[in-house]
């Protein structure tokens, strides 16, 4: 089923006239055109793009070519061009979840009441659940050049270097392997800095023998993303901090085992959490199993304990629990994984199995 499909079925849903799309990321899925300043307005009868004198030429032929009628207009100044479009007591779905509330009141105040906007953001992100296969194919291509720079990169690691060097040094390998830009900021912890989920590289900590290493970072292609986290031992390796890695290790795989189309999304969180609750580190996994992932590094729906959401073949999302010990040792593990109607296809192909450098 098209984007174009699903939106049908969200207007008749909702007895509405038109879909208004605010967001540039949303409105790429949806029409393909790459703009910083776009918006849609969707109907089964028309297709209509707003964006400035910046994207006049991209905007002409990119309309001309899929059907959408081109509308130039200044920055800030859709509202009043969108309603001189739509029609008085149009029902338009709009998206809440990426409107700021002052441009809000400056689109009901342009209507003058004659305009029903409906909140609907929730829902029209779920028309970009799934990918499309040239979708599915740029994100498996950053996934393996994610692969290859980890790898390049491990034998490059010295004691005496800080997380913020090694964090650089990943990141340009990464674009010397064909990455465009690196999904997200780049994660290398050492040692006790790893049991800080989402730390920041810093210039003082310095790789020494014995720490563990954490590392997260994903690549792009064309804007879409992958993502990857991997932890490794740097010399000497600890058995209390083993028993550690084997049990996120032990979750993660139940993890990615139960990943498949019609499971929901907190029956994924639900395995993982109990399998290291069951080891008697729940205390210490502080965050959600999972995101999914596309344009954006994160992406609904999200794989936590609260998520009703079915997984459908074509989405992507990551499974990655973790354990963090206050001022001691963290350990995550993460893979990027295409779901499937029977199972799941990880795309992050490098190995989880403990090693040390």
């Amino acid at each position: 089923m098209t984007r174009f499909e699903k939106a049908n079925i969200l207007l008749k849903k909702h007895s509405a006239d038109s879909v208004l799309i605010t967001d540039s990321i949303s409105a790429r899925y949806f029409s393909g055109f790459v703009s910083s300043n776009v918006a849609l307005l969707y109907s089964p009868k028309e297709r209509f793009l707003f964006t400035d004198a910046r994207y006049k030429t991209n905007a002409e032929i990119f309309c001309e070519a899929n059907g959408w009628k081109f509308i130039e207009t200044k920055q800030n100044e859709f509202a009043e061009k969108l309603i001189e479009i739509a029609k008085k007591g149009a029902k338009l779905l709009f998206q809440d979840n990426y409107l700021p509330v002052s441009e809000f009141e400056h689109y009901k105040k342009a209507a003058k009441n004659s305009i029903n906007f409906i909140p609907c953001g929730s829902e029209i992100d779920e028309i970009f659940y799934v990918k499309t296969e040239t979708e599915i194919a740029f994100i498996k291509q950053a996934a393996k050049i994610a692969d290859k720079s980890f790898e390049e990169w491990l034998p490059k690691l010295q004691s005496g270097m800080s997380e913020f060097e090694a964090a650089r040094l990943l990141d340009i390998i990464t674009l010397q392997s064909g990455s465009e830009k690196v999904a997200f900021d780049t994660i290398v912890l050492f040692g006790e800095n790893c049991a800080l989920p989402h730390g920041v590289p810093s210039h003082e900590r310095k790789l020494k023998d014995g720490d563990f290493i954490l590392c997260d970072f994903g690549c792009t292609i064309k804007g879409f993303c992958s993502d990857m986290t991997r932890t490794v031992c740097f010399g000497k390796e600890n058995d209390e901090y083993r028993k550690i890695y084997d049990v996120v290790l032990q979750a993660q795989k139940a993890g990615v085992e139960n990943v498949k189309a019609g499971v929901k999304a907190k029956e994924i969180d639900d395995i993982v959490r109990e399998t290291i609750k069951n080891a008697s580190f729940g205390e210490y996994f502080k965050h959600s199993t999972g995101h999914s992932i596309g344009l954006r590094i994160h992406e609904k729906p999200a794989l936590n304990s609260k998520s009703e959401t079915v997984l459908q073949s074509g989405m992507f999302i990551t499974i990655e629990p973790g354990i963090y010990i206050p001022d001691k040792i963290g350990v995550r593990i993460e893979d990027t994984v295409q779901v499937l109607e029977c199972g799941c296809e990880k795309i992050t192909n490098t190995t989880k199995l403990f090693r040390c450098i």
